[in-house]
């Protein structure tokens, strides 16, 4: 038997459980990230791959925090990922999201165990819509605008245009926890489900899991912007589910990506990538194509990085976890102000981004708006 209790103290919603239970689910909690290290330190010994972990260490110092905001934010550890090994590591943006998926598939579900385990409330009907969202507008953004002919399906889009839009997404995180900030959630769980907010919250979810096919991230942000916003549903559980929902979304991709099309069966000659997927590739350098090694470098990594996140943001002030998700927001901003060298010498890039940060502003003060209207719900 369990029940939720509220401590006033730290705003944590604590679940009583028997101990018993409580010791079992704790020894979970633990247990399962060291099977995945036991297993992984005995696969990269027994096959000869501790070089090629060695030579991802950047990965590795990448997930170190990226996981860790993969399991506390509803940003996703795609979030960190994409940003820094596209701006900082030239790695290639479809690699870079590719990656992203396919951590996030480990980290992401490790941190969702935690999350199960450790008896935080889900909204498990929102996580329903926006997993089936984000799964279709996942595949509809890989066969529609990506090019599966290609080794790592290569979007038809423009790759500045993808980093520029994503930092955008996250630009309106950033505005959407500021009103957290000064406002106080209504509910724990969706209220009451429409037909209209049902259609929303699909569209919402949609869209994310098209960007999430662009840069491995974006269903669960997209998530988080309707519960929290529209809703009116608290951080402290919109986050968990939006966690949640991008793991299975991100294991969806890490499927198709990763093992249907052949993305980590990576082929390597000294430290090129000479084939992917079984077919020629390249060759180019082993430090940005090649994505098993990269892979295997970070897991070990987020499979502990995630589930503290998760431990981490259970146990702090719901306005603690606000601060930071916007401080995370807004670094990815600044860091695509700074680091994406096409902003300074493309005008129309640079009008997009600001076009997209005035448009990102009104939509989000819109949809505050209208959430009486969306929820079709009476509202106080």
């Amino acid at each position: 038997m369990t029940a939720g209790v509220i401590d006033a103290g730290t705003d944590t919603r604590v679940e009583e459980v028997e101990p018993e239970d409580s010791m079992f689910r704790n020894a979970l909690v633990v247990g399962l990230p060291a099977a995945f290290t036991v297993g992984w330190l005995i696969f990269v010994f027994a096959f000869g791959h501790f070089d090629r972990v060695a030579d991802n260490g950047s990965a590795a110092l990448t997930m170190a925090f990226g996981s860790f905001v993969a399991g506390s934010t509803p940003q996703g550890g795609g979030a960190v990922a994409f940003p820094v090994f596209t701006k900082l590591l030239a790695v290639p943006a479809p690699v870079a999201r590719s990656f992203s998926l396919v951590i996030q598939a480990t980290g992401m579900m490790m941190a969702s165990a935690s999350i199960l385990l450790s008896g935080r409330k889900v909204d498990w009907k929102a996580l329903g819509l926006g997993v089936t969202g984000g799964i279709i507008g996942l595949l509809v953004g890989l066969f529609v605008l990506g090019d599966p002919s290609t080794a790592f399906w290569d979007s038809r889009l423009d790759s500045a245009y993808v980093k520029v839009s994503f930092t955008l997404i996250i630009f309106a995180v950033a505005l959407i926890v500021r009103k957290c900030a000064t406002q106080t959630a209504k509910y724990e769980t969706v209220p009451d489900w429409s037909t209209r907010s049902v259609m929303v919250m699909l569209s919402f979810a949609f869209v994310g899991g098209i960007f999430s096919s662009l840069a491995g991230s974006g269903a669960d942000v997209l998530l988080f912007v309707f519960i929290v916003l529209v809703a009116q549903v608290t951080p402290r559980v919109a986050i968990p589910t939006s966690i949640v929902s991008m793991a299975i979304v991100s294991t969806v991709g890490l499927a198709v990506l990763g093992l249907w099309h052949g993305q980590l069966d990576i082929l390597l000659t000294a430290d090129e990538v000479v084939a992917v997927g079984g077919e020629a590739f390249g060759p180019e350098p082993a430090s940005r194509f090649d994505l098993f090694g990269i892979w295997l470098a970070a897991a070990p990594i987020v499979v502990w990085g995630a589930p503290l996140g998760a431990l981490v943001a259970a146990q702090v002030s719901e306005r603690t976890v606000i601060w930071f998700v916007a401080a995370m927001a807004m670094l990815e901003v600044l860091t695509t102000a700074i680091f994406l060298d096409q902003l300074h010498t493309d005008i129309a890039l640079a009008a997009f981004a600001i076009a997209g940060m005035v448009f990102a502003w009104w939509a989000v003060n819109r949809l505050d708006k209208l959430s009486n209207w969306i929820m079709a719900v009476p509202r106080s």
